[in-house]
């Protein structure tokens, strides 16, 4: 169906009157009284000419100047009308030169007189124009219709606005605090340019496709500077329920940043209880109940509301200016607090504060009260006051020499070492009492040292991880403040008898004691303090580019880099700085297959360990560019020390896992991805990569249900039904899989992964010209596609060997010769590579090179290529599949993988039972 047939056109009519007209054939609203539109009219009256001095109706359309010609504004294409108002409406259009999606927003027509309304029309634009913040909705252009009125194009929020998704938002307090936080940051920001949004709603707050929220419509935006041309003439108040009382009733120059943090308190409020602060029978009625009466308390409306955030609201939304926050910047804070465990800066009103408030409200009263309780009180609260003090002294003391201990992280066994933590415990509180007066407390299972201390009530935490080395058994402790700084970080390597708790806590009590004991630790955190995050502008950058990181596009990564290299600019000595430069170099490469990228990000993680060598930062950045050039054991050893320097961490602990995949120890890894699940921030993040290890285990009813978990988690992301199309592939059921990719093309057809999987069922079930169409569209964006993918096949191998079987030796032997000379420099720099070693053995044998592919291929399984049941089925291993070497490597991989299964436990971990279980 033509997507434009359905759209109303464009029209300036009211809504209420562009619903009465009627329609022209072809769709188009109908603007005479024939009931056909002018195109019609003008084409109906061609046809029945015999020869037309002009051919094509494009063209004479074009010639004559019809304003009222149908979805075409400028250069922008209108898709639909996606809102209206009473001022101006606005249309999803198509930019013609890019192609790209935009909302639009036009004045209407019957406007055109209204200086009032042009001028709002010219607010909006240049207010948010001057604005460049990733949370506030961007103009792209501006322009005007051939009948002079204004119009102007912004980004496409694809989510719509938050007043559709406030339900969503209304049983997690926790995403409605961190969307509140999110947009705080970008009003303090407009706030930080000289403007007020004066009309901040949940209609004003857009959605991205990722949930992220945007701030829009800057009709009511007002500059600080009072001498702005469009302040002194447009006076409008915002919507009744959101606005402030002072902005329903006082002048416009007497607002601050106060009155849209009231908006944001009212909102926030609505988001957590359903409905908005105040209720009436029409907006005058609202405006009054603001003036006049207290906000109402979050909790009597939702009981089990968290009371931090009843307090966050309450503040935001005092009558008196002067008792909110006093910047959106503050309201993000107590946010973050909030959503950091941390204790807010504002408590709810206390005792004192009411009777202080009812003393000036009946002065004569208080007073009297005043005096008769102030004889009778006096004595008893010096009493109280010295009973308190006593307490607080002896609990100030025991609190100053207190630690709390987290299981100790086995690294050989990826589990909590319990037993271990409880020796350490016992004998660390010996030694530290000889010493002085000490308390040492059993965190229990804790993932947040901050957390850990505030429920402990203690000043410290340690943390720390164990694992066998060549020289023994190492053993890396971190001692934390309760803000997370780290003051004091050892690691020793323990051999025999004393590497057990009680030996090694003997060593490290007087070290803990003195750092207990110590009365200013600032010398210490200063002195492992990077130097780039003590210039104020160094340390913004590195923030900004810590933020661009997590955008994963090539553009987001370029403006990582630059932030970077800038902090470098200014703190040559900053580890920090350089490590996150090498993270997102390297990054970089899975978006855009620039090795140049590579090598650049090894210098830079090298520099950064050059100048900080125990800088987790740094042997986090150096594991990802080793694993990326497939030095996989070199990879796993800067992890490990990775997580003895910073603890435990989502993404390392995750890189562990994979790395541990690839080289064939899918029953090692399995561990590994459950731990880093139990850290993960987003729930299904790993679940595909856990059922990829059942899968090369050979236990497709586990497989399945870590990919359909994946499915459910991550809905939006194509892993999960890929790896459940690769299991049929993997059974010989290649119908199965090919009818899953045909089903979620649609869906998910702009992932690169998607087009992977359908070149691969296509080429393993011998489809080949099928096979063919989809890696020529695959080489065409990367020759290298799929060289990392399930089944280790580049496209230009794969065209090679799919032209070789067609008798086009002319083109795919040279194809193959290519792929074959990059994977063997590849090799050069990775020897032990199983995937490198695989890649190399299955072009050779395309190229009926027998005994090097054979030698390379046992190669690779002695580095740990484990997946025997795709090397079954990959067709360019057919030259050599009857060879007896061949089978016989086949038969050891599949022993190997089922001494593998059986050393995990039985019911490690515990399934539920899949759908492919159930067909089995």
């Amino acid at each position: 169906m033509n997507e434009e047939a359905d759209l109303p056109g464009l029209t300036d009519l009211p809504p209420a009157a562009a619903q009465d007209c009627s329609r022209c054939r072809c769709g188009s609203m109908a603007r005479v009284a024939s009931g056909v539109c002018v195109s019609c009219l003008l084409r109906n009256g061609l046809e029945s000419v015999e020869e037309p001095d002009v051919d094509d109706f494009d063209a004479l359309l074009a010639s004559i100047d019809v304003p009222d010609r149908d979805w075409q504004l400028g250069n922008y294409r209108i898709l639909e009308e996606i809102g209206r108002g009473g001022m101006g409406v606005i249309y999803r259009a198509r930019h013609a030169p890019s192609q790209r999606i935009v909302a639009l927003k036009r004045v209407l027509t019957y406007h055109s007189d209204s200086r009032e309304t042009l001028i709002r029309f010219q607010r909006e634009a240049a207010a948010a124009a001057s604005l460049d913040h990733p949370n506030i909705l961007p103009i792209f252009d501006v322009g005007a219709t051939e009948d002079g009125l204004p119009f102007f194009s912004m980004k496409f929020a694809a989510g719509g606005s938050l007043l559709h998704s406030l339900q969503n938002f209304r049983a997690s307090p926790r995403r409605a605090a961190q969307l509140i936080l999110t947009v705080a940051r970008a009003v303090d920001y407009a706030h930080s340019r000289g403007i007020l949004h004066r009309d901040l709603k949940p209609g004003n707050i857009l959605l991205d496709a990722r949930g992220e929220p945007m701030v829009s419509d800057f009709g009511l935006a007002k500059w600080l500077d009072s001498s702005n041309e469009l302040t002194q003439t447009l006076t409008v108040f915002g919507t009744p329920g959101y606005i402030a009382p002072e902005q329903a009733e006082s002048s416009l120059a007497d607002l601050t940043p106060a009155a849209d943090v009231y908006s944001l308190g009212a909102i926030l409020f609505e988001l957590l209880s359903g409905r908005p602060p105040f209720l009436g029978e029409h907006a005058l009625a609202v405006i009054r109940r603001a003036a006049e009466d207290a906000a109402p308390k979050l909790r009597t409306i939702v009981s089990n509301a968290p009371r931090d955030l009843e307090t966050i609201c309450a503040r935001c939304l005092e009558r008196d200016p002067h008792l909110r926050y006093q910047s959106a910047a503050a309201v993000a804070e107590e946010l973050e607090r909030w959503l950091e465990g941390r204790p807010i800066k504002a408590r709810p009103v206390s005792p004192p504060m009411r009777l202080y408030r009812w003393s000036r409200r009946n002065p004569v009263l208080a007073a009297s009260l005043a005096v008769c309780l102030l004889f009778t009180g006096g004595i008893a609260t010096r009493q109280i006051q010295n009973w308190k003090l006593k307490n607080q002294l002896r609990e100030n003391e025991l609190a100053r020499n207190s630690i709390t201990i987290l299981p100790f992280l086995d690294l050989d066994s990826a589990t909590e070492r319990s037993d271990w933590t409880a020796t350490m415990i016992r004998s660390l509180q010996s030694q530290i009492s000889e010493l002085g007066v000490a308390r040492v407390v059993n965190g229990g299972r804790g993932d947040d040292a901050k957390a850990a201390a505030r429920s402990s009530r203690t000043r410290t935490v340690l943390t720390g991880t164990k694992r066998k080395t060549n020289n023994g058994t190492r053993i890396s402790v971190r001692v934390l403040n309760a803000d997370g700084e780290l003051l004091l970080g050892h690691t020793v390597d323990l051999n025999g008898n004393s590497a057990d708790a009680s030996a090694f806590s003997q060593r490290l009590g007087p070290l803990i004691y003195s750092v207990l004991t110590a009365n200013d630790w600032s010398k210490r955190i200063a002195s492992t303090r990077d130097p780039g995050l003590e210039n104020e502008q160094a340390r913004e950058l590195i923030a900004a580019g810590r933020e661009l990181r997590f955008r994963y596009t090539t553009l987001d990564f370029d403006r990582a880099i630059s932030c970077f290299e800038k902090a470098i600019n200014l703190k040559p000595r900053s580890a920090l700085a350089h490590a996150y430069l090498a993270m997102s170099q390297a990054a970089r490469v899975h978006l855009v297959p620039d090795l140049s990228f590579l090598d650049r990000a090894e210098n830079e993680a090298r520099e950064a360990l050059r100048l900080a060598p125990l800088l987790a930062e740094g042997h986090r950045a150096l594991a990802g560019v080793l694993y990326q050039r497939g030095r996989l054991r070199e990879s796993l050893e800067e992890q490990m020390r990775a997580l003895e320097l910073g603890g435990p961490e989502e993404h390392v602990m995750g890189l562990i896992a994979m790395t541990l995949s690839s080289l064939g120890q899918p029953e090692h890894a399995i561990p590994w991805y459950e731990l880093t699940r139990h850290y993960a921030l987003h729930p299904g993040n790993w679940d595909s990569l856990i059922g990829d290890c059942w899968s090369k285990l050979a236990d497709d009813i586990k497989a399945d249900a870590a990919y359909r978990r994946a499915c459910d988690l991550q809905p939006d992301l194509p892993q999960g039904w890929i790896g459940i199309a690769r299991l049929h592939l993997l059974r010989g059921e290649i119908e199965a899989a090919r009818r899953i990719c045909r089903e979620r093309q649609e869906q998910y057809g702009q992932f690169l992964y998607s087009t992977e999987i359908a070149a691969m069922v296509e080429f393993f079930g011998r489809n080949y010209s099928g096979a063919e169409r989809l890696y020529e569209q695959l080489a065409q964006l990367d020759s290298e596609s799929g060289a990392t993918f399930y089944g280790d096949v580049s496209a230009r191998s794969a065209l090679g060997y799919l032209r070789l079987a067609r008798g086009d030796s002319k083109q795919g032997a040279p194809l193959l010769r290519e792929a074959l000379a990059q994977e063997l420099s590849a090799l050069k720099l990775a020897p032990e590579s199983p995937g490198i070693l695989y890649r190399v053995a299955a072009i050779e044998s395309s190229l009926r090179e027998t005994e090097s592919a054979i030698a390379h291929l046992q190669a690779a399984a002695a580095a740990g290529w484990i997946d025997y049941r795709s090397l079954a089925v990959d067709p360019r291993f057919d030259a050599i599949a009857n060879d007896i070497r061949f089978q016989r490597l086949l038969g050891k991989l599949k022993l190997k993988v089922e001494d593998m299964r059986k050393a995990l436990p039985l019911d490690f971990p515990p399934e539920k039972t899949s759908k492919l279980s159930k067909e089995s």
